[in-house]
């Protein structure tokens, strides 16, 4: 089990970051196959491809929601919250800003070619931008930038007037409560608010996701540094791994028996308490397994760690481009799921390895810039003296 200790890095926590960006490419690429329309749809969907979703989706943002809690935490242990706040700024507001004008665009064009064949691709920019640019895939990193900003903004008050918050919340988790309550609480929010605000995307109107990846982000940040916690996530990880297990099973077993449009109200209400039970217990497993196995440094992990951010933004328009020109070859079929889950990925790794490149060079020239800067501004010593 990996030790908490103040200041240690914490593998575990990179290798589960990695590997939940990592399903985005699995995931998104399933949503070409899927019976759910999307970007990019193949001409015959398949339910046994929507199982990718169901069992991806309840989970992977809510875990890299609940990680960034954790690591927002671990990084105050070395940093004021005045230089954390800006170093989230700069890692999250440029990629978000460069993914609105420039990765999120061809997005938009190329899943829908034909409605935008009689403009250019820069006309269709404009329109684009006019339209109040639609946030894509890059809500992730709004949200992320707006949840920091608020926890760091708050913490201060926090730390004044609810010290033992933490070790509180820590204590209330042991044994069956640490499945009871954040199950109810999660089953709460999907039977009352998904119904009233469904999920947006829309920073303004999107209610539903803000309290389910807010209240994440909060319990990350508040159980980093609790023992008790990491303790009994460890010590109910068999049992996690197991509920999570059944309560997956019983989920598909109703997708692939009884059509979603089939579905009485009994059954949709049963699925959300379902898939509340599957995603906290899923996150509890993939926690408590990570902290035993992944817990020493991993070249592939530190390496795609790196990068990973890389990866996120530019993963999904690589996927429709490389979806649409295969779509027209007449070859985006069952058998061109793997392909372009492989060509995507190994696009990616080319992409993030130019951003390296990239950064290496422009650090450089500042670099040499500023000592050229430095050197021409000394005094000359042979200067004459009056």
């Amino acid at each position: 089990m990996t030790e908490t200790r103040p200041g240690g890095r914490r593998h575990d926590l990179d290798a589960l970051r990695v590997m939940s960006f990592g399903t985005l490419i699995i995931y998104h690429t399933s949503l070409i196959y899927g019976t759910k329309p999307w970007l990019l749809n193949a001409a015959e969907g398949s339910r046994l491809i929507d199982l990718i979703s169901i069992g991806s989706h309840p989970w992977r943002m809510s875990l890299l929601f609940f990680i960034s809690g954790l690591i927002t935490t671990s990084l105050l242990k070395r940093k004021s919250i005045a230089q954390l706040r800006s170093e989230r700024t700069r890692q999250l507001l440029l990629p978000f800003v460069l993914g609105i004008l420039f990765v999120v665009p061809p997005q938009m064009y190329f899943s829908n070619p034909d409605a935008f064949s009689e403009v250019s691709y820069l006309e269709f920019c404009t329109l684009y931008l006019v339209s109040g640019a639609p946030l894509g895939h890059m809500w992730f990193l709004a949200y992320l930038w707006i949840y920091a900003f608020l926890w760091l903004l708050v913490l201060p008050s926090i730390s004044r007037y609810l010290p033992k918050i933490s070790t509180c919340f820590a204590s209330s988790l042991q044994g069956a409560y640490l499945y009871l309550i954040p199950i109810l609480f999660l089953a709460a929010i999907r039977l009352f608010l998904y119904p009233i605000f469904g999920e947006t995307l829309i920073i303004a109107t999107d209610i539903y996701s803000h309290v389910l990846y807010f209240s994440m982000f909060a319990a990350g940040a508040l159980l980093m540094d609790e023992p008790r916690f990491w303790q009994e996530i460890d010590r109910q990880r068999w049992r996690s791994l197991g509920l999570s297990a059944i309560s997956l099973l019983i989920i598909t077993t109703i997708v692939v028996s009884v059509p979603r449009e089939q579905w009485p109200d009994a059954i949709v209400t049963s699925m959300r308490i379902l898939r509340s039970i599957f995603q906290w217990s899923a996150i509890i497993a993939l926690l408590a397994f990570a902290a035993r196995i992944a817990n020493k440094p991993n070249r592939v992990v530190t390496y795609l760690n790196k990068s990973v951010l890389t990866y996120y933004v530019v993963h999904q328009t690589v996927i429709v481009i490389i979806g649409y020109y295969v779509a027209q070859a007449g070859m985006l079929n069952m058998h061109s799921f793997l392909p372009i889950a492989v060509a995507v990925t190994a696009t990616c790794l080319v992409i993030g390895e130019l951003q390296k490149f990239t950064m290496r060079y422009l650090k450089a020239m500042a670099t040499k810039i500023a000592t050229s800067l430095r050197i021409g501004a000394k005094p000359s010593s042979s200067g004459a003296t009056s």
